[in-house]
C-alpha cells in the first residue's frame, strides 16, 4: 500500500486481508476500508460502527477487532 495517497490514511492497528494460493488470509486484526457519508446517510456510521464492534467482539470472542 502506498501510505502518501492524500485520498486515505492506513490505519495504525490492523493488518491487511491478503491472499495465498488462491485463499483469503484474514488476520485478527483486519483493515476493512469504508466511505463515510457514501450517500447512504453520514450519520447513520457512528451507530453501524458500534453494532458491526459489537457483532464481530460476540462471534469471535473479543479475540479479533476491524
Amino acid at each position: 500500500m502506498n501510505s502518501e495517497n492524500i485520498h486515505y490514511t492506513i490505519p495504525e492497528k490492523g493488518t491487511r486481508i491478503t491472499r495465498k494460493d488462491g485463499k483469503l488470509i484474514i488476520p485478527e486484526n483486519p483493515i476493512i476500508p469504508f466511505i463515510e457519508g457514501d450517500g447512504i446517510g453520514s450519520d447513520i456510521w457512528y451507530a453501524t460502527e458500534m453494532v458491526v464492534n459489537a457483532a464481530v467482539k460476540k462471534a469471535f470472542n473479543g479475540k479479533r477487532k476491524i
